[in-house]
Order: C-alpha cells, then sequence, then structure tokens
C-alpha cells in the first residue's frame, strides 16, 4: 500500500508539473494576444509616425551640423569607389590634398542640406500606407518601421532631396575640387587608364581604373549617400525606442511600446 501511495503520489505531481507547465504556456499566450488587442490600429499608426519623428528629429540634430557627416565614420561619405586610384596616386605624389578638399566638399554639401530635408521627410511620412502599422509596431525586427518608410518612400525622398543636394554641392563647389583632383590625377598619370596591364592589376585588388564622373552622377552618388546616413540614424533611434524606456520621448510612445 505504501508503495501505490508513492506512485500514486508521484503521478499526482508529475501531473501538476504537466498542468503549471500548460498553464503558463496559456498564461503567456493570452498575454500576447492581450498585447495585441490593447493596441488599436490607431495607437499602432500613431506610435509609428511619432517614433519616426522623433528619428528624424535626432538623425537631423546629428548630421545638420559641421562635421556632422565628415567626423562621424558611420555617416562619412567616402570617396566612389572608382576614384580609389586618383586618391591613391595624387596621395604618393604629395597632392593628396585635392583628395580631402574633394571629400570634405561633398561632406559639407550633405552636412548642409539635411535640415532642409526634414520638412520633405515629415511630408513623406503623412503619406506613407499605414495598413501594417500594427504589424510593424509589434514586430520583433527592430528596425520594422524604418525599413517599411525606406522601402515605400525612399525614391521619392531622392527625387525630392536630389535638388536640395545639388544646390548645396554648388555652394560647396563639389564639382570644381572633383575637377581639379582630376586634372591633377591626368597630369601625373596621364596613361593608366589606357594601361591593360595595369587595369588587369587593379582588377584584382579590386580597384576600377578610375572613369570620368559626370556632374548628374556625382550628384546621385551624394544625395544617395546622404539618405544611407539618414536612414542608418533612424534605424538606430527606433532600436533605442524598443528597447529603452527612456528613449520614448511622448506619451503615444511610452504607452504603445511600453505594452510589447
Amino acid at each position: 500500500m505504501k508503495k501505490l501511495s508513492f506512485f500514486a503520489a508521484t503521478a499526482l505531481l508529475v501531473h501538476a508539473g504537466w498542468f503549471e507547465t500548460l498553464q503558463s504556456f496559456t498564461s503567456g499566450s493570452t498575454k500576447s494576444e492581450q498585447v495585441s488587442t490593447s493596441i488599436t490600429s490607431d495607437k499602432a499608426q500613431a506610435a509609428m509616425q511619432d517614433a519616426l519623428k522623433v528619428g528624424i528629429q535626432e538623425a537631423v540634430k546629428q548630421l545638420g551640423k559641421r562635421d556632422g557627416f565628415y567626423k562621424d565614420p558611420q555617416a562619412k561619405i567616402p570617396l566612389p569607389k572608382n576614384l580609389e586610384l586618383v586618391a591613391k596616386t595624387l596621395q604618393k605624389v604629395g597632392m593628396g590634398k585635392y583628395v580631402k578638399q574633394f571629400e570634405l566638399s561633398m561632406n559639407r554639401a550633405a552636412e548642409e542640406a539635411v535640415p532642409q530635408t526634414a520638412s520633405i521627410l515629415y511630408d513623406t511620412l503623412r503619406s506613407i500606407n499605414t495598413k501594417k502599422a500594427k504589424e510593424l509596431v509589434l514586430s520583433q525586427n527592430e528596425h520594422a518601421i524604418t525599413d517599411y518608410f525606406r522601402q515605400h518612400a525612399g525614391n521619392e525622398l531622392a527625387q525630392k532631396i536630389a535638388p536640395i543636394i545639388k544646390k548645396h554641392m554648388e555652394n560647396e563647389q563639389v564639382t570644381k575640387y572633383y575637377q581639379l583632383m582630376m586634372e591633377y590625377y591626368n597630369k601625373y598619370a596621364p596613361n593608366i587608364s589606357n594601361n591593360a596591364l595595369a587595369n588587369t592589376a587593379l582588377g584584382a585588388f579590386g580597384i576600377s581604373a578610375p572613369q570620368r564622373i559626370e556632374e548628374k552622377d556625382l550628384s546621385s552618388y551624394v544625395t544617395n549617400k546622404t539618405l544611407d546616413a539618414l536612414f542608418f540614424k533612424l534605424a538606430q533611434k527606433e532600436q533605442q525606442i524598443r528597447s529603452n524606456p527612456i528613449a520614448r520621448s511622448t506619451k503615444i510612445l511610452q504607452e504603445v511600446f511600453g505594452r510589447r
């Protein structure tokens, strides 16, 4: 009888353990469902817009100042890849200052243009399809909102921001510094572009022989790199809002992301 009692008691404990485990799964699922139902589509949409607004403000503040691009390794606009050979050649002959002037002028143009892009970013934000707002807010992807914004508004932003970038490139004489840099390169390395052996060797190192860049292409390059930096900062801020209560600077952000 004692043995039977022992086994019976063990069976009850095991059953109880399974019951508690099952209950924990059930309660967890219920909690998740409660969070989902408590966040309405309207609140999710408002939270998504607030997250982007806060991110835009932060991005403009960080990037739209002197050295906001140039001294930030994550935002700095580098030389176009096919100008690496030009840079190396000029540096070897003591003309590296022309490379630096060109690179600096691109970054200065972006720094000056960013504050003027804020209103365009806000306008584009209002036109985003927000049917997926709730899904994006509840997503486990830390950059879901930023990724969606970029996917659905990136091309439109590039088109609207391009004239602003072009204007500031003219102010910073980007084209002038580019032409000056190429002028000195052609002076010191007149045959490198036509040297098949040299081009083959450069290709092995992933360096393209320099080809002249049109002003239009240069403007597109700076525009795209400016947007890359803006979206990078937006993604950083979204990640902070999702993970750090201190970063939730508005009531709707606190309410919605605090429940996740």
